[in-house]
């Protein structure tokens, strides 16, 4: 069978299955790459909250100076938070941190994945979605659950600013513990979490869509040559 026919259904097999595993449940959210303002907020929320124990070791921290607009010096001082043989790490350098891997497993039970390429392997929605999905159980030794990943070993890290949620018997999330945001304000930070992790899965997305329509205008001028040319050449055809 023809090698791209075979990726075509393995492709198409592995979204199901990641589909399937949500139950068919994954919830919409909107990706702008275009906005720098929200992947800016997303590299906040990100190294505020996330950092700590996930690493996004396939992309370099200067790539955010081009990219999200950020300054070198506001990348020096707010983002690289670690040091590299006692110096401070430098800004062309790939964004890890200074976690024990054999402690946290202690302590989690897993050592907590790199997420630079999790948009691409999981989608956005699956992220979003299970960002929005903790809620209260005290039957898991972080004290919370996940519906999009049941038992998962992660705690609620955005807790303080979501609140706690807690599942009725029609297995139906509602509020328990009101936290620093409303609901509608803590889904668009998650939005703009996603969006972040997003431009991080794939940073040529934003070269792509600059010259898209650079792209697009020239076909339409090159087939409009083209044209002229089909007509001109069999003007004596007859």
């Amino acid at each position: 069978m023809n090698k791209k026919y075979v990726f075509f259904f393995i492709l198409i097999f592995s979204t199901q299955l990641t589909y399937a595993a949500s139950g068919g449940q994954l919830k919409p959210v909107q990706i702008d790459l275009g906005n720098k303002a929200s992947l800016q907020r997303g590299a906040q929320i990100f190294f505020n909250n996330c950092a700590g124990c996930h690493t996004l070791q396939y992309h370099r921290y200067s790539k955010f100076v081009g990219d999200l607009g950020i300054s070198e010096d506001m990348i020096k001082s707010n983002l690289i938070l670690t040091t590299s043989k006692g110096e401070k790490t430098k800004l062309g350098s790939t964004i890890v941190n200074a976690i024990n891997h054999d402690s946290i497993k202690e302590g989690f039970g897993v050592v907590p994945p790199d997420l630079t390429l999790t948009a691409r392997s999981r989608g956005s929605e699956w992220i979003y979605t299970f960002l929005t999905s903790f809620y209260e159980d005290n039957t898991r030794p972080m004290g919370v659950n996940n519906v999009l990943y049941p038992n998962v070993n992660m705690p609620h890290v955005l807790w303080y600013k979501e609140g706690l949620k807690e599942m009725d018997e029609n297995n139906i999330l509602t509020v328990k513990v009101q936290g620093q945001l409303t609901q509608k304000e803590y889904e668009q930070e998650i939005t703009d979490l996603v969006n972040f992790l997003t431009y991080v899965s794939e940073p040529a997305q934003l070269e792509r869509y600059s010259i898209g329509l650079w792209v697009m205008l020239f076909l339409v001028f090159f087939a409009f040559i083209t044209y002229l040319l089909k007509i001109e050449y069999w003007r004596d055809i007859k």
